[in-house]
């Protein structure tokens, strides 16, 4: 059946030798020439190079639209869509207890901003994104949202378009009166979010001076900015390379105001970007309103510290250093001592600490094991209790309610839950602002957790998702994802996309590989810079692993993954074609030695590495999937998908990947680029947007690992 529909897609599959000409540039790193044969697509407004993506659109588009099922997987979101009737994004309680969200209901494409005064009370509709600037007869989206200390005001930014970039405006929440300043230039979503000052008159905010999809220094030079709302948002005090030089601050680096609870005396100044740690300055707030603030250094990255909270006098914070698995310690801000803190609570052996939050009657804190479990612990007076929770959960965030803890879970079969900590009992209660949301407890799909050893002893943990009863016969398709970077965890959640695959027969798998942090800090640099090979090789030994254990067989695996996760997708398939049938990678980071050619090339050279070293320079040429294509050799099914307008991984790393592979490829198998020309990131704008996607993600894999049900009819 698989052959006939691809020889139905011949015509298409072979005119992608509408390939594009070779051009070839060599240039020697290190002693080392390297020869980059479509250096030429990084052109990207050249018109032959738009001629060309135009091209393969064409062929991505007709092949996509003819996959059997796609409509099917879209009837089937919608109708779970339905059956939900609402969807909940963002929820926040300000200290007066009001909760704001976002709200997208089944018959809308996009969420507006409602708030409760009280778990209680009635919704009430504060704004929707088309109302803003409707002259200019975009489609907007509500991308991020943060209320006032008192909940009387709500920032809120708005992005148009698939816009990376937003507007930020104030709304009134009583009146619903919206202030006339527009914010421009600004990324909220990536880049510090908004904060509020003390008094609930001014916003703290990112501006980013150079926000231009197409200037590949777009995220340079930007400043923390505290905006009074009434004021000229444009002549306001900041925290910035400029402002600053005696920090010394570079080009690339995130300034950023960090303001923790209203009540405190201290504003610190963090030092970021695309690191897990950052160096931090601090002023009192008094100081804010002068023209000129004397920033005192705190802590520096070497310190380790990832997360912090201003107690009095002092500073509670997570940190790894000489601590892998974190500790919580405390020290004071006005003669810090960093080396020798005061700790709360020492590191666990088996568990790594993942947040805190404080309050005068005590510190709550949750830990992650392997990632996918979790527990929560109490410390009141140096007295550490573990908490009974109401049931396993994957996932356990914090936030602050005022002087109180909101304790937020979820799992891979569990939906966002909120509760509140009782200090008096010591017992989670439940905090169900929508007590009418649909629960699906998916009785009839099971998680499995498993650890496989890697190349090199690792035990890398496995989550698997599938129906209950499928047998271990070698049949059943996988899809698996891995994104392994940044120490972010691939933490428990139940999307209802991913279980979906599992409910049509196939096997989800999440590898959570080196390079995340779901076992602590050491796997962040286990799969960082020169040990990113750990990366792809254990994901590798993930795939080689069910198939030994014939939870599936080779021919049978889909692997899925954009953004810094292409790395490992991009490398697996290119060290082990063998392994797989279909291949999906959405804005990924494929060309790595040319990083730093592209826009947020600097801030992502701090976690992949430089060609400007030796060092660097090898072991980003190690992690390179366009480089390691080989000739004549049998490639999987691959879809590549990009953003023209993407701020963060150059749409050319994916154009020129799709090249090399159809120019090396001796397969049958197709090799597909799409090119998204108003899009970024990968934001999908609208639910149709989401549900055509994943729609085509999954008919692609299901079609390419023999899902029976995704064949196309014999004729």
């Amino acid at each position: 059946m698989k052959k006939s529909f691809l020889l139905l897609f011949a015509s298409i599959i072979f005119a992608s030798c509408t390939q594009p000409k070779k051009d070839a540039v060599s240039d020697v790193y290190h002693g080392q020439t390297i020869t980059d044969s479509y250096r030429h697509l990084e052109r990207v407004e050249d018109t032959t190079v738009i001629d060309w993506i135009k091209q393969q659109n064409k062929e991505t588009i007709t092949t996509l639209q003819k996959l059997h099922h796609r409509q099917h997987i879209i009837d089937k979101l919608e109708a779970y869509d339905q059956k939900r009737n609402f969807k909940i994004r963002r929820l926040q309680v300000a200290d007066n207890g009001f909760i704001f969200y976002l709200k997208r209901k089944a018959n809308e494409d996009v969420a507006k901003l409602y708030y409760k005064k009280g778990i209680n009370d009635k919704e009430i509709e504060l704004f929707d994104p088309k109302d803003f600037q409707p002259e200019l007869n975009t489609k907007n989206q509500i991308n991020y949202i943060k209320p006032s200390w008192d909940g009387s005001k709500i920032a809120i930014s708005i992005n148009h378009d698939e816009n990376e970039y937003s507007k930020i405006i104030v709304q009134e929440v009583s009146s619903k009166k919206i202030y006339p300043d527009i914010i421009d230039h600004c990324k909220p979503t990536s880049i510090a979010g908004i904060q509020w000052l003390f008094d609930n008159s001014s916003i703290i905010y990112s501006y980013l001076p150079n926000a231009n999809t197409k200037n590949r220094n777009a995220s340079h030079d930007s400043s923390s900015v505290v905006y009074t709302i009434g004021k000229n948002p444009k002549t306001t005090t900041s925290f910035s390379k400029e402002n600053n030089p005696e920090i010394g601050m570079r080009s690339e680096d995130f300034p950023m105001i960090y303001v923790d609870h209203p009540n405190t005396d201290y504003i610190l100044g963090i030092v970021g970007g695309a690191t897990p740690f950052t160096d931090a300055y601090y002023i009192t707030k008094e100081e804010l309103d002068q023209k000129k603030q004397n920033w005192k250094p705190l802590f520096k990255k070497e310190d380790r510290i990832k997360s912090y909270h201003i107690d009095n006098d002092s500073i509670i914070y997570m940190t790894a250093n000489n601590s892998p698995n974190y500790k919580i310690c405390k020290t004071s801000i006005i003669t810090p001592d960093f080396e020798n803190p005061k700790v709360i609570a020492d590191e666990k052996e088996e568990e790594v600490i993942k947040y805190f939050m404080s309050t005068k009657r005590g510190l709550l804190f949750s830990t992650g094991i392997n990632g996918v479990a979790t527990k929560l612990y109490y410390i009141n007076k140096g007295v550490e209790k573990e908490i009974k929770l109401p049931k396993p959960y994957g996932d356990i965030k914090l936030y602050r309610k005022g002087e109180d803890i909101l304790v937020v879970t979820k799992g891979w079969l569990s939906d966002i839950e909120q509760h509140l900590f009782n200090f008096d009992t010591e017992t989670l209660e439940n905090f169900n602002v929508f007590p009418d949301k649909f629960i699906d407890d998916f009785a009839d799909l099971v998680v499995e957790e498993v650890t496989v050893t890697s190349h090199d002893g690792a035990e890398v943990p496995l989550s698997l998702v599938y129906k209950k009863g499928t047998q271990k016969n070698g049949s059943t398709p996988v899809v698996m994802r891995a994104y392994g970077a940044y120490g972010v965890s691939m933490v428990p959640n139940s999307y209802y996309p991913f279980l979906f695959c599992a409910r049509e027969g196939a096997i989800y798998a999440v590898a959570h590989v080196r390079g995340g942090g779901e076992k602590g800090d050491d796997w962040h640099k286990g799969g960082h810079k020169t040990t990113k090979p750990n990366s792809w090789k254990d994901f590798i030994a993930c795939t080689e692993y069910l198939i030994n254990n014939k939870y599936t067989s080779k021919g049978k695996v889909a692997i899925w993954s954009g953004s810094a996760g292409g790395v490992v997708i991009g490398r697996a398939m290119t060290e082990r074609p063998d392994l797989y049938n279909a291949v999906i990678i959405d804005r990924g980071i494929l060309n790595t030695i040319r990083i730093e050619s592209g826009v947020n090339g600097a801030n992502t050279a701090k976690e992949f590495g430089s060609i400007k070293d030796s060092i660097g320079f090898k072991g980003l040429l190690a992690m390179d999937s366009y480089h390691h294509v080989k000739d004549n050799t049998e490639y999987p099914a691959t879809l590549l998908t990009t953003g023209a307008n993407d701020t963060r991984v150059p749409q050319w790393h994916s154009m020129k990947f799709a090249a090399r592979l159809q120019e090396a490829n001796t397969s049958n198998n197709p090799i597909l680029l799409k090119t998204e020309f108003d899009a970024g990131h990968g934001l999908q704008f609208t639910k149709t947007s989401q549900f055509e996607s994943i729609a085509e993600a999954l008919s692609f894999a299901f079609w390419q690992t023999g899902h029976p049900e995704y064949q196309p009819n014999e004729k």
